[in-house]
């Protein structure tokens, strides 16, 4: 049942649970690999399996691990609960003797979780195989295991362990194995995560970075050193390279690998305060924008079939498809205390628990009269957060600090218990009275600030907001999206994300030009591709790989961008939904007025003047 074949050993989970990779084990013993190479399982039964077929080689007397030869001759440990050798074999059962031969999956040991917990120790079940440099491994990193899933497979001969994906094969795995190896590894990725277009990695030491090896990893279009993040761009391809990376390096999805590695201090606390608050801003809303997208180009779907008189806006499907469109905004909160739980490293339940209670309806819709409850000695004013993205950053922050003070000091067979609770009884108040209303404030501040600037200064705003936007994608720049959605939610519409459309399309004008100037051959082709592509909404191709290298058509796409943006204000200009900045997006611009065809004559003008602009100052190709 064991053998895959001869020579090769297929090697199980021994017990039900959730896969963990061995160096993420709270034991040096284990994740430092001194023992050797192997994996972990969170367990969720308290069944031991054999993992492998062959023989027992070793019954410890206390019950808490065993080991196991197959006839290939691998060796491999299984240890259950870490410091359980101290319970002197209390909660655990032996089902089978040392030299018995046996069968994968066979029970072998029973063991109490509940016992091993209430000791305030970790019931973690590690599998370690002893001898494994003979042989050639193959891990396979799974979620959730039971003593049916292959975790491991083994081969004769050779000093060599791989990790493979179980379904993609890793389909980027050698452009994710140079980017780790050339960042300093896991140990030294406090965080990673990605947007549209780069995987984004804040490294803990920069000093471990070789910056070198990095720009030479092949499929990078360029590696983006800001804001303490290396921004590695990949393309839109970057959902399938992020799930590889996290695979290759272990990383959970939105955190770190470790919090404390040799190495030094995290680079992050180096960073200035504006700095940080935008790293901040940007990891609180960017995991978030696939919904808000996906609801954006709905609501502009609404638009189309509306204005076309394809469906009335009175029917019940305008009355579905609106519920759909509007989830994303309405239930904004949850999503971003969602991801910021991720940024402030509490579970992500806490988040959006915090979140649930700025939505309760009692603040949502209070009585007739009542502006606010009176909690002791201050007052919790009765604001309605829905769609909000500031005060659910700050209230969520407020928990963080709260919670982390209490969980390091609470024990740990308590912490599931009192932790969360106790943390929330001291962390409301102060939210739901401070944070949450600062965030209110501030809100409102940033969007009565850009509306003053855009409606006192409207040309000059307009052309110098839109004309830096190439320059902001290229030193990777965040932090818009939230001022964005701040207005939608706010004000109903949003004057600044069109003028990233509008900067795309001047972009895609100027590389198309340049295009014309070249002779048949390869960097035409990439001109004439690239520069289709920016009408779709992703420049970072085009940027990188024609505009920043070649000068002129930079500033073509900068001098076209600022004149429509320019003309935006003048025509007054606004989208009604977020949505990716491309040509796909033009029904969220639809009103039932002439918005649209306001729209339209912007779009010229950005492709327009910056086409013949490029065309004018790039050189023909002789």
């Amino acid at each position: 049942m064991g053998v895959l074949k001869q020579g090769e050993d297929r090697v199980f989970s021994p017990v039900k649970g959730t896969y963990v990779h061995l160096k993420d084990v709270s034991d040096a013993t284990f994740n430092s690999g001194v023992l050797g190479t192997g994996f972990a399982v969170d367990p969720e039964e308290d069944v031991i399996h054999a993992p492998v077929e062959g023989t027992i080689s070793a019954v410890f007397p206390t019950g808490h691990a065993v080991g196991f030869t197959t006839d290939n001759g691998l060796e491999v440990l299984v240890h259950i609960g870490i410091d359980t050798v101290g319970l002197n074999g209390t909660g655990f059962e032996i089902l089978k003797q040392q030299g018995e031969r046996i069968n994968a999956h066979e029970p072998v040991i029973r063991f109490d979780r509940k016992l091993i917990r209430r000791q305030g120790l970790d019931p973690m079940v590690m599998v370690v195989f002893t001898n494994g440099g003979e042989y050639n491994l193959k891990l396979m990193p799974g979620e959730q295991v039971t003593e049916e899933t292959q975790l491991a497979a083994a081969n004769a001969g050779g000093d060599n362990v791989n990790e493979e994906k179980r379904t993609s094969g890793y389909e980027y795995g050698k452009m994710c194995s140079e980017i780790l190896e050339a960042v300093g590894g896991s140990h030294n990725i406090k965080n990673v995560f990605h947007c549209i277009t780069r995987l984004r990695i804040v490294p803990v030491n920069r000093e471990l970075v070789d910056m070198d090896k990095l720009n030479q990893v092949g499929g990078l279009l360029k590696v983006i050193e800001s804001s303490g993040q290396l921004q590695c761009v990949v393309g839109t391809n970057v959902p399938e390279v992020y799930a590889d990376f996290l695979e290759i390096s272990g990383i959970k999805a939105g955190g770190e690998a470790d919090q404390n590695p040799a190495g030094g201090q995290v680079e992050e606390k180096k960073q200035n305060l504006i700095t940080r608050g935008l790293n901040t801003l940007a990891s609180c809303v960017t995991p978030g924008l696939y919904a808000i997208v996906a609801g954006g180009m709905i609501k502009g779907i609404i638009s189309l079939i509306t204005a076309l008189g394809l469906v009335s806006s009175k029917s019940d499907i305008i009355v579905v498809l609106n519920a759909v469109g509007d989830a994303p905004f309405y239930f904004m909160p949850f999503i971003i205390g969602y991801a910021a739980a991720r940024r402030f490293k509490v579970k992500e339940i806490f988040g959006i628990m915090t979140a649930g209670i700025l939505m309760y309806s009692t603040f949502l819709s209070p009585a007739e009269g009542i502006s606010g409850y009176s909690f002791g000695l201050f007052t919790i004013p009765a604001y309605n957060y829905k769609g909000s993205i500031f005060p659910v950053i700050l209230s969520v922050w407020i928990f963080s600090l709260i919670f982390h003070f209490i969980d390091k000091r609470m024990p740990k067979n308590l912490r599931i218990v009192f932790s969360g609770a106790l943390s929330f009884l001291f962390a409301a108040p102060l939210f739901l009275g401070f944070a949450a209303p600062l965030g209110n404030w501030i809100a409102k501040g940033m969007t009565g600030g850009f509306a003053w600037l855009f409606n006192n200064v409207g040309l000059f705003a307009g052309a110098l907001f839109c004309g830096i936007i190439p320059l902001t994608i290229i030193f990777g720049i965040k932090g818009w999206s939230a001022v964005e959605l701040q207005n939608l939610s706010t004000l109903g519409y949003d004057y600044m994300l069109p003028n990233f459309f509008y900067s795309n399309l001047a972009v895609s004008g100027a590389v198309l030009a340049y295009a014309l100037k070249m002779k048949s051959g390869e960097q035409r082709s990439a001109a004439v591709s690239t520069g289709l592509v920016c009408i779709l909404g992703i420049t970072e191709p085009a940027l990188y790989g024609i505009a920043l290298p070649e000068k002129r058509p930079l500033f073509a796409a900068m001098a076209g961008g600022a004149v429509a943006g320019a003309v935006a204000v003048l025509m007054g200009v606004v989208t009604y939904a977020f949505s990716m900045p491309g040509i796909t997006s033009v029904a969220t611009y639809m009103d039932g007025g002439n918005n649209f065809l306001k729209l339209l004559v912007v779009m010229a003008v950005a492709w327009g003047s910056s086409f013949a602009i490029s065309f004018i100052l790039t050189k023909k190709e002789r």
